[in-house]
């Protein structure tokens, strides 16, 4: 009688290296952008030197640079030609995501341009730290959402409740798990040796809750869709190309029909209406409220964690 044989899936031999060059690469790029962030330097600026930066490392980006201010939490990048600019007292989120052969590194830090706002940006960068400290294989998400939670309460701030970290796959930004920035028994899991986590901390002085804006430039490929719009055949060829697995900015594409702009983004709408493309409006609290976020790659260890993006 034959054995019953279990075959697994065969790991990528490099998988842990990948994420570790993606990393490397993301923490520099991370520093490099927020070193950027000075009172009167367009946001554009800031978001296509370090995506040209990130292209020269020789590795790829696993979403758009984001940089969200004051009370947006996420998903805000620059349009193209953007002329917004940095203000005097602004709190500067500086996103940034590469991969390496499909394995991501994800950062983030908070620019605070005042100096007023020490306390909430540490409020964020310690909950981070103390959940760090915590990660090892077996430990429950639960444990280290209420280790981000009771930190940024200590504060005197709250923590953005629907807003967290999330695990990472080859290719995927956000597979699998996730971890929000409060405890939260209902969907908790154990950690394994070997996962790749994000891990976010969000901290404000706002209501703790954000929501969608009305602002959208970054979108992600669904599938394709019958269109008689030739640029939108067009926009949907090339999306479906070069950016089929991770998100993409609208001025990536913007650039080739600078002199068509109205078009294009008549082409954009038509791919949304049809579902070809998913917006992903930019996430924030309540006006006058500021938002601090810190965000690290890690690798789950057997006694605690590596970090990828330091």
């Amino acid at each position: 009688m034959e054995e019953d044989i279990e075959w697994e899936e065969e790991e990528d031999p490099k998988r842990i290296e990948n994420y570790i060059k993606a990393g490397k690469v993301a923490a520099e790029a991370r520093k490099k952008a927020a070193s950027l962030v000075k009172p009167g330097k367009r946001l554009f600026e800031v978001a296509e030197e370090v995506e040209e930066w990130i292209l020269k490392q020789e590795c790829g980006w696993s979403f758009p640079v984001n940089i969200s201010i004051n009370h947006q939490a996420a998903h805000y990048t620059p349009e193209l030609n953007d002329e917004a600019v940095f203000g005097e007292k602004d709190v500067v989120k500086v996103d940034v995501g590469t991969h390496y052969n499909g394995y991501i590194g994800d950062t983030a830090e908070t620019v605070d341009l005042s100096g007023e706002n020490g306390k909430l940006v540490e409020a964020s960068s310690q909950a981070l730290e103390n959940a760090l400290s915590k990660i090892k294989a077996g430990i429950n998400s639960s444990e280290i959402s209420k280790e981000i939670e009771d930190t940024i309460k200590s504060y005197g701030f709250k923590p953005e409740e629907n807003l967290g970290g999330h695990m990472l796959e080859q290719y995927e930004l956000h597979a699998g798990y996730y971890i929000p920035n409060v405890e939260s028994k209902k969907d908790s899991w154990e950690l394994e040796e070997g996962e790749a986590i994000a891990i976010e901390p969000f901290a404000t002085n706002g209501r703790g809750y954000v929501s969608e804006g009305s602002y959208t430039q970054i979108f992600s490929y669904e599938g394709d869709a019958l269109t008689r719009n030739k640029i939108a055949r067009e926009l949907l060829k090339k999306i479906s190309e070069d950016y089929s697995s991770m998100p993409f900015a609208e001025r990536w594409l913007a650039k080739d029909y600078e002199n068509n702009l109205f078009q294009f983004k008549l082409a954009m709408r038509e791919l949304l209406k049809l579902g070809a493309i998913k917006g992903y409006p930019v996430l924030q609290d309540e006006k006058g409220a500021l938002v601090a976020q810190t965000e690290k790659t890690i690798i789950v260890e057997k006694d605690s964690c590596k970090i990828t993006t330091p």
